[in-house]
């Protein structure tokens, strides 16, 4: 019973702590992770979250649209 309630406590300590964030706290921290170009890269982690902060130029989509491509054979 006790374990359980310690767990309980944790678990709802755990869902509070993001609610305190604030959106300057966030957008600071979003800056900070994408401020390294490989978080920006197509399929990385934090790809759409970045696309906020540093969009891509129509150039920069057709050389990864180019880079993407099946090789011809």
């Amino acid at each position: 019973m006790k374990r359980s309630v310690v767990i309980g406590c944790v678990l709802a300590a755990a869902l509070a702590l993001p609610a305190c964030q604030t959106p300057q706290t966030k957008q600071a921290e979003l800056a900070r992770l994408c401020a390294d170009p490989a978080n920006r890269q197509v399929g990385s982690f934090s790809y759409g979250e970045c696309q906020t902060l540093y969009p891509l130029t129509n150039k920069q989509r057709q050389q990864n649209y180019r880079l993407g491509a099946p090789a011809a054979y």
